[in-house]
């Protein structure tokens, strides 16, 4: 499995996704930092501001799963129908090791371009905007923690998909059914069929998708989840729980699945 890895990230180095991904990305957050450096000086424009700017990565989790799950599937979108395997295979590495090895690649990547664009976003809104509001630098900082078992999981779910599934688009319409709609179903099925705190509604709102939701972060108070001990501690189980299921449908369905 590690000479896998090791020809995974090289492969990921020659096609220069960490650099493309982080650039792009890199370029958007300084767009908005430079476009509300140049606003913040406007009559009655209020959101020339470092809070303004941080609010919105804050306000958003899950941005950072489905971020994840992009790059896992620019890295594997299409290897079932490419062949990619089967070599990999044939020279004695089980379906199993291939797995593991593309979650960690795809992790691995993650975390690079989130290294990479990160300071670049923190930066040009510290140097550019006006310090002011309640969203610091720190909650930005605070959200890494709170975030990253549930973003682990949307890559493992989205390379068990990828595997699993043939077709690329099928396999990422199942993501986005398995991510975001089927959470948003357990919660309206509990509104509608209970009282806000039946089983439904329990089960909604440990789901990030909609515990995520369910903050407040605005111009004039933020108070994420993962403010409280409580909250970040529902961050964690629940991340935990996504990569333990998915780890442990991956492990009985791809053994099934015939090349």
């Amino acid at each position: 499995m590690l000479n896998y890895v090791k020809s995974e990230l090289y492969r990921v180095w020659r096609i220069r996704i960490v650099l493309t991904m982080a650039g792009t990305f890199s370029a958007l957050v300084l767009l908005l930092n430079f476009a509300l450096f140049l606003l913040k000086d406007q009559e009655h424009f209020r959101y020339g501001i470092t809070s303004f700017s941080f609010s919105i990565l804050v306000a958003q989790p899950m941005l950072y799963c489905y971020v994840a799950a992009d790059v896992a599937a620019s890295l594997y979108e299409g290897d079932r129908r490419k062949g990619a395997e089967r070599n990999s295979i044939a020279g004695g590495i089980s379906r199993m090791e291939i797995f593991a090895g593309k979650c960690l690649v795809s992790f691995l990547t993650a975390l690079a371009i989130l290294v990479l664009v990160l300071p670049v976003y923190i930066g040009s809104a510290v140097a550019l905007l006006d310090p002011a509001g309640p969203t610091a630098v720190e909650d930005v900082l605070m959200e890494l923690p709170a975030v990253a078992l549930s973003g682990i999981a949307s890559i493992i779910l989205a390379v068990f998909l990828l595997e699993y599934i043939d077709k690329s688009l099928v396999a990422i319409l199942t993501w986005v059914g398995i991510m975001i709609v089927l959470p948003k179903m357990f919660l309206l099925a509990g509104m509608l069929l209970g009282t806000g705190d039946d089983i439904l509604t329990r089960i909604a709102m440990w789901m990030p998708q909609n515990f995520f939701m369910d903050m407040e972060v605005t111009m004039s108070r933020c108070a994420p989840i993962w403010d409280t001990a409580a909250g970040m501690g529902k961050c964690v189980i629940a991340g935990a729980a996504g990569i333990l299921l998915f780890s442990l449908g991956a492990a009985v369905l791809l053994r099934k699945k015939e090349i």
